[in-house]
């Protein structure tokens, strides 16, 4: 998920900075002390197979020790404004896969790193993970480099590594993007999951967007979940998997989950890639 450090509207505000000429960070600069000195570390987040109730995949989520930014979102911003998107992004990946060498990874793209080729590059560390790799990018990307990023992530994906299409419903929705791009996941935005009860008109639009996700082959992640009965609720829907502060907060290292007791499990469905198995074996 790139909320909350990169929503859909800051990543269109990012991409617009990506494209202004280089500058060059000075030695000084925070942002280049940061990736010097890697005052940077990693949060991992359980993604949680309802059917099965267990831990499928980590999502490694990008954290900051300097002091000048207070968030993810400006150490991003930073990255962008001194062009080192591309840098920030293959330092994160490292540290993502060392921290976490057991299970697969689900891992944030910035749109701006399409336009340096870094993650096309054979040493790029997607590459170096034993399991599954799930390349995430948000769906409020604006799609005037549609086919640069086609056919970059056509590439990334031709080497085995899974696209993930992040945050529909934070705003943007552009579901030709999901077709166009053939997503392996799907993952809703905390919009759609916020107070969903099995009762309300929400969960009718929730429960027809998951269908459509599978019409289209994509596996559906319901994001945010922070209640009980929002988990029920996406469980109803027919979501396969679940990520939220309900079931484990970003921790470093990789958090267990807590399964909410009286709550039930979705019902069986086809068979997922385990955890214990080796990269490039593919969902069924």
């Amino acid at each position: 998920m790139l909320r909350p450090y990169l929503g859909a509207a800051y990543a269109r505000y990012a991409w617009r900075l990506s494209v202004k000429s280089p500058t060059l960070p000075p030695p000084t600069h925070a942002i280049r002390r940061a990736l010097t000195n890697r005052e940077l570390w990693v949060a991992y987040q359980p993604i949680v197979d309802l059917s099965a109730r267990r831990i499928y995949a980590y999502e490694a989520l990008a954290r900051s020790k300097a002091p000048e930014f207070k968030n993810p979102m400006e150490l991003f911003a930073a990255a962008v404004e001194h062009s080192v998107t591309g840098e920030l992004g293959q330092v994160l990946r490292q540290m993502s896969i060392d921290g976490c060498p057991d299970y697969p990874l689900f891992i944030n793209i910035h749109p701006s790193e399409l336009n340096e080729h870094r993650i096309i590059q054979p040493s790029d560390p997607l590459y170096q993970h034993d399991r599954d790799v799930y390349l995430e990018i948000t769906e409020g990307v604006p799609l005037s480099h549609f086919h640069l990023c086609q056919t970059i992530l056509s590439e990334v994906r031709g080497r085995g590594i899974h696209l993930v299409v992040d945050d529909l419903g934070a705003g943007y929705s552009n579901l030709k993007y999901i077709a166009d791009l053939h997503p392996k996941v799907v993952k809703l935005d905390r919009d759609l999951i916020a107070g969903l009860t099995a009762d309300s008109r929400l969960f009718k639009l929730v429960q027809g967007v998951v269908q459509l996700c599978v019409s289209l082959d994509a596996l559906v992640v319901a994001e945010g979940i922070e209640t009980a009965t929002e988990l029920e609720a996406v469980i109803d829907a027919g979501a396969h998997f679940g990520q939220g502060y309900l079931l484990a907060r970003p921790a470093f290292p990789p958090p267990q989950i807590t399964w909410p007791e009286g709550v039930k499990h979705s019902p069986p469905r086809r068979a997922q890639t385990q955890p214990g198995q080796s990269r490039k074996t593919p969902l069924r």
